[in-house]
């Protein structure tokens, strides 16, 4: 039989517990409630919003910032779903920041993704609709709507291909693709002898080809360097210089300075002329008086030749007369 102690001992013990439950309930509700968070919403339109649940995870680059509060359909445009978050007020959310549904591993389960945002922007305070973004969901699915478009345009396609008449159409196709290849082929070995001569032709000119761009280039290489010559330069220069000075002078004035010129040359030949003709009857008598000179010393050698002797005598002539 229980005491009356062991019942007071049990009322005291039940009693502290209770309280001591109760106080932790409430510092634990009294923390989330006194605990300041910024409310943001986001509107999707025409989205499928399966597997985001209240109390879903709200993350910012990867970290936990929020939760989701509730979700709703917009009273005023039923085809929009309007998501309420209570995020970190320390977050700092952009105008150009982006909600995205993201998937949790393979459970099936979404949460809200903020991407996005850049410092040069203006923050946006809270109440306000944060632009929903492109998931990679919404991705996928659009990618596998289109691949499933052409997978049904090629079936089609192959459905049209293989009906009785297309595949006679492209039996035919296939029979005379190879009858014009064996044509081909016969060819080929008929006249594979001068297709080796063109193909050593081809060679020929090609090797032909090689030596006069190599010719060329030699030329080239000459004209640039007679081109970059230094006296080519120069020669230039002088030209120029030449040009420079003609375009300067005053041309009347150079040709009558040559007619002068040339005037002065026609008086000096006329001068010799007339010199030549008057000295002409001088030059033919010094001409006479030598011609016979040469014929007298020419008779005297001739006789000196043949008679030595009368040198002997013309110089004892020449001492008898002195004595």
């Amino acid at each position: 039989m229980v005491s009356r102690a062991q019942k007071i001992r049990l009322g005291i013990f039940l009693t502290t517990a209770i309280i001591i439950l109760v106080g932790a309930v409430g510092v634990i509700t009294g923390n989330r409630l006194m605990k300041k968070t910024a409310v943001y919403y986001i509107r999707f339109k025409d989205v499928s919003l399966t597997g985001l649940e209240i109390g879903s995870s709200v993350k910012y680059r990867g970290i936990r910032v929020g939760r989701v509060d509730d979700i709703y359909i917009d009273p005023d445009d039923i085809t929009s779903v309007i998501v309420k978050m209570s995020l970190n007020p320390k977050v700092p959310i952009k105008e150009n920041t982006e909600a995205v549904l993201t998937l949790i591993g393979i459970t099936g389960l979404k949460m809200i993704e903020l991407r996005g945002g850049t410092n040069e922007a203006n923050d946006l305070p809270p109440e306000n609709f944060i632009k929903p973004g492109q998931s990679v969901v919404e991705t996928i699915t659009g990618r596998a709507e289109i691949i499933a478009e052409k997978l049904e345009l090629i079936l089609n396609n192959l459905a049209n291909f293989t009906e009785a008449g297309n595949r006679e159409k492209f039996l035919g196709l296939i029979e005379n693709t190879s009858r014009a290849l064996n044509n081909f082929a016969t060819l080929l070995d008929t006249n594979q002898t001068h297709l080796n001569n063109i193909i050593a032709n081809f060679d020929d000119i090609s090797g032909n080809l090689d030596t006069l761009i190599e010719s060329a280039n030699f030329a080239v290489n000459d004209i640039r360097k007679i081109t970059q010559s230094k006296e080519l330069i120069k020669t230039v220069g002088n030209m120029e210089k030449v040009t420079g000075q003609l375009a300067e002078a005053d041309l009347a004035q150079v040709i009558k300075k040559m007619e002068l010129a040339l005037d002065q040359t026609n008086r000096t030949f006329t001068h010799l002329d007339l010199t030549l003709l008057k000295s002409r009857h001088d030059i033919l008598s010094s001409a006479e008086i030598l011609r016979e000179s040469l014929e007298y010393f020419n008779e005297f050698t001739r006789l000196i030749s043949e008679n030595p002797s009368l040198l002997l005598r013309s110089s004892r002539q020449g001492e008898i007369q002195e004595r």
